[in-house]
């Protein structure tokens, strides 16, 4: 008994590796790794044609966190515009090119943005590229942000909000995501590596978000 229901899971288990292997090469040969130094970026008219690479954000895993930037509120009286230039990872992890920036413009909702992740996260090397799309943009009394949905070759799947917002105990930042990852071998590795790795990104997002916060916001004389 114990053989057959062995054999009825490898079954299952080849079966959804062939559903889901034609998605996850196409995912894959969306997204290219290139030098960092390299200046061929996906152009914005090819990343838009790109379907999100995800059903319903909703079903997917929850994550929020959040870091305290030691200010009492409101929000309208802190210089903040840095979050809306995309200027949340540190540039050892991470470099973009914005549609907004480009066109010299303020950011809007279905713009596009073009991530070069570094690997590994040193500076210089290997990057690996894909794409997301503003999806919502934040302006309220005590919520300022936007979030972006990823696109078809990105390796994670799903929404991110990236806002700040104040608490009875003063300013906070605060990552907030709907996400997995979207190619089934990354699935296999994420409690080892995957989950590790974008853990330590949240964090170091979190710090330098804080520490241009302070910069920002500090006034000389």
């Amino acid at each position: 008994m114990q053989r057959t229901g062995a054999s009825r899971l490898a079954q299952r288990l080849i079966q959804y590796h062939r559903r889901l292997a034609p998605v996850a090469d196409l995912c894959v040969s969306q997204m290219h790794i290139l030098p960092c130094s390299s200046s061929a970026w996906l152009s914005f008219e090819a990343a838009r044609a790109l379907p999100r690479n995800f059903v319903s954000f909703q079903e997917l895993p929850e994550r929020t966190t959040s870091i305290s930037l030691g200010v009492p509120g409101p929000i309208s009286r802190w210089d903040t515009s840095f979050l809306f230039e995309y200027d949340i990872f540190p540039q050892t992890i991470m470099r973009s090119l914005t549609e907004w920036r480009v066109a010299g413009r303020s950011m809007s909702v279905a713009d596009i943005i073009i991530q070069r992740v570094l690997f590994p996260p040193i500076g210089w090397g290997l990057c690996l590229q894909f794409a997301v799309k503003i999806k919502c943009l934040f302006q309220e009394h005590k919520k300022i942000g936007f979030a972006y949905e990823t696109l078809l070759g990105h390796v994670e799947g799903g929404v991110s909000e990236f806002y700040f917002d104040e608490r009875s105990d003063g300013i906070y930042f605060t990552i907030h995501t709907f996400s997995r990852p979207s190619h089934w071998t990354s699935r296999l590795v994420r409690y080892v590596f995957t989950q590790p790795y974008q853990a330590w990104c949240t964090r170091s997002a979190l710090s330098h978000v804080k520490q241009t916060f302070i910069n920002s916001n500090t006034k000389s004389g």
